[in-house]
């Protein structure tokens, strides 16, 4: 009788440990740790500036006439994604204008700006627009072009020298920002238009993407 007792109870403990073991029908598998994916924060807001120099060039008279001012330029727009975008900026150049030279300008306009990615830090990018352009000056030589509208176009590179920060990094760092640093270079011609003097800016500066 004993022995039978015995006998039951090492079996009805064995089933136990099956059970908990993972030897049961019902039994749930164990949980296996997610590792979250680092996502970066993208923002396609933007504003910038810079140092630009401005050429003006014409023919008048059988004579080729050239002006040079500086000046600065403000830009602002929003890129979609990181192949297209949109963007206005205003550009005022006054800087070694002179009685004999030297035309002050001013532009603004809207762009297209197609880019593309070369390598992790480098973009590469057009600008296809329409825009105002100005001649400010008052008693230089190239007078005779006031102002217009017309096409606009230009092309230039940047540089970005900020890492982007993920959202676990920043919540471990209890940091709210999420901006990101570009230097840039670029060429852009004014004013696309027949009957007008050429008219050019290359521009350096940095811009702050949001």
């Amino acid at each position: 009788m004993h022995a039978k007792l015995i006998v039951s109870c090492i079996v009805l403990m064995g089933v136990n440990m099956l059970l908990y073991a993972g030897g049961g029908k019902n039994t749930m598998p164990a949980a296996t740790p997610v590792v979250p994916v680092e996502a970066v924060d993208f923002s396609g807001w933007y504003i910038g500036a810079g140092l630009v120099r401005a050429k003006l060039s014409a023919c008048e008279n059988s004579c080729i006439y050239e002006d040079v001012t500086y000046g600065l330029m403000i830009r602002g727009g929003y890129d979609f994604n990181r192949y297209i975008g949109i963007e206005g900026r205003y550009i005022y150049t006054s800087l070694g204008k002179g009685p004999l030279g030297g035309t002050p300008l001013m532009h603004a306009g809207i762009f297209l700006k197609p880019q593309l990615s070369i390598g992790e830090r480098i973009n590469l990018y057009g600008l296809l627009g329409y825009g105002y352009t100005k001649n400010l000056g008052n008693g230089g030589r190239l007078n005779y072009f006031d102002d217009g509208w017309g096409f606009s176009t230009g092309v230039g590179l940047e540089y970005r020298f900020s890492d982007k920060k993920s959202t676990d990094v920043r919540k471990q760092n209890n940091d709210t920002t999420r901006a990101e640093w570009r230097l840039f270079v670029e060429y852009q011609r004014l004013l696309v238009k027949s009957g007008v003097p050429d008219m050019y800016i290359v521009s350096f500066g940095v811009r702050r993407h949001f």
